[in-house]
């Protein structure tokens, strides 16, 4: 039996998330309904604390990526993670939480390629779906932005928003575009296209940063930033992931996204991404 830590924080309030370490591990409890769940409260998109994203009915939703996980289950709910989390036995001793070993694996990344094509076993790696998936998150998470009011909250939202656009932008650059550029004859230029918009977007988000968090111009230069960014997704998802989805097979493009997943762990909060304009020409040549 384990002892409890005199260190561990108490049960969290119904519908609250606390997160308690363990021999190494940090764990993430939500308290539901008086029944406690406990799950790894690392993401496995990109790293995130769980613990730090909100609970929405028996949903974890990750604060960086939007991922959503089944607390209950570990299952991934809905967006870019390539797996589960890991369920943990959890109770409460002199008050204090006490966490065990995990329950079980609750992680899916290792699956066969082919899961995907036999009705939804596991989450999809083809990198044009992640691709996507992140589209998805991008838009919620501008949406959520014009919810809010107070400047901390803003300064927040948009900074945790600001590293998603850079870290998508430096994936496709390094992970889809250069395979773009060579898997179809029109590869080349759509890529070269794609690169000129991540720059324009760049341009667009260092814009909002000139401005005091919450006034009336950096309002409207978000929303210019918004803007550019809703016009980009919609012309990549008319035109380029298409085009790579009819030039590439399956197993190609689920290889790339356990890269596009790699890249995300490496330069999880835009770590070692400079932000600065990237020369189409390198990316393609």
């Amino acid at each position: 039996m384990t002892a409890p830590d005199p260190a561990a924080p108490a049960p969290p309030a119904d519908g609250e998330l606390v997160a308690v370490e363990h021999e190494g591990s940090v764990v993430a409890v939500a308290m539901l309904d008086g029944e406690l769940h406990a799950f790894d409260d690392t993401c496995p998109h990109a790293g995130c604390s769980l613990a730090e994203g909100e609970l929405e009915g028996d949903t974890v939703v990750c604060p960086c990526h939007m991922a959503a996980f089944d607390v209950r289950t570990g299952d991934v709910v809905d967006g870019p993670a390539p797996s589960g989390i890991a369920l943990w036995s959890v109770r409460v001793a002199d008050g204090v939480l006490v966490v065990s070993e995990p329950q079980g694996p609750g992680r899916d990344g290792d699956a066969p390629a082919d899961q995907a094509d036999r009705g939804g076993a596991g989450p999809d790696l083809d990198i044009t779906v992640l691709v996507e998936l992140e589209h998805d998150a991008m838009r919620s998470q501008f949406q959520a932005i014009e919810a809010l009011t107070d400047a901390d909250q803003l300064t927040r939202a948009w900074t945790t928003l600001t590293e998603l656009l850079e870290v998508h932008a430096s994936g496709e650059e390094s992970v889809l575009y250069p395979k773009l550029a060579w898997a179809a004859e029109e590869g080349a230029e759509e890529a070269e296209l794609a690169v000129r918009e991540h720059n324009e977007l760049r341009d667009s988000v260092a814009a909002v940063q000139q401005h005091p968090t919450g006034s009336a111009e950096w309002w409207q230069a978000l929303r210019t930033a918004r803007d550019v960014n809703e016009e980009h997704l919609q012309e990549e998802e008319r035109d380029a992931l298409p085009l790579f989805r009819e030039s590439t097979d399956r197993a190609h493009r689920e290889q790339l996204g356990r890269d596009w997943i790699a890249f995300h762990e490496q330069h999880q909060h835009a770590r070692g991404l400079s932000g600065e304009h990237v020369d189409p020409e390198d990316v393609v040549s």
